[in-house]
């Protein structure tokens, strides 16, 4: 006999026996993400400036909305409704890890016409260790090696997150930019992997930016040259 047993696969194919795949969207037995409700996940077709809603060239954000941010682009793939927000919902709070691929792959296919031929390194947003553990994964880290693999670039996990701090959803604009401010950090042996580098932040979804953006300042402040900023979603 050959090879070496695969536990992991064993123990899903236990799970799925038990508990069958159903769709986080329509429930239908099968598969987390049936084909029928990935076809009505609405992807954004014309790329805009996230702070102000103009039109703009491959998600860049504009001149004026500069002062405001650390990213030069926030990549959006599609709006914040059914069925890809219970797709979202089902990775990131239910911690069903096989919808990964797919989440992966449209943020991929998004970010592809953007990047074009240019040559960028795939960091993914942090999760505080305490979150970690508790949660299991981080999504975001998850999110981003499927489009590293996707893109065939190199991943990198740059950045820590060195405090926790209150759930961004509970509060405004304001509160949020404060709760995130000065909690990220940079691995001080990771820091050469994004020097002079166009760096792909990569997080699951983006509401007021404020995560986004400490995160970017601190990249910028350890020598990436630019920070474009791929989410899913707009919450």
């Amino acid at each position: 006999m050959s090879g070496q047993f695969n536990w992991q696969r064993f123990v899903q194919t236990i799970l799925n026996a038990v508990f069958p795949p159903r769709c986080l969207s329509c429930h239908q037995f099968g598969q987390w993400v049936c084909e029928t409700c990935w076809q009505k996940v609405e992807l954004i077709s014309t790329p805009i400036c996230y702070h102000c809603h103009k039109l703009s060239v491959n998600f860049k954000v504009c001149q004026n909305c500069q002062r405001q941010s650390s990213c030069q682009r926030l990549i959006v793939c599609g709006y914040w409704c059914d069925p890809l927000k219970q797709f979202v919902y089902g990775l990131k709070y239910r911690r069903v890890k096989p919808v990964t691929t797919a989440l992966g792959q449209l943020l991929a296919n998004t970010a592809r016409e953007v990047i074009a031929d240019q040559s960028v390194v795939i960091v993914p947003v942090p999760l505080h260790r305490w979150r970690l553990g508790n949660r299991g994964f981080n999504q975001a880290y998850e999110l981003a090696t499927v489009v590293a693999v996707q893109l065939q670039q190199p991943f990198f996990d740059v950045l820590v997150r060195k405090k926790t701090t209150q759930p961004q959803f509970n509060l405004d604009r304001r509160e949020r930019a404060l709760n995130v401010q000065g909690v990220f950090n940079i691995k001080s042996n990771q820091i050469i992997n994004i020097q002079n580098k166009i760096v792909l932040l990569v997080d699951d979804i983006v509401t007021t930016g404020a995560t986004l953006n400490e995160c970017a300042k601190v990249l910028k402040q350890n020598g990436a040259r630019e920070v474009w900023g791929l989410v899913l979603a707009k919450a």
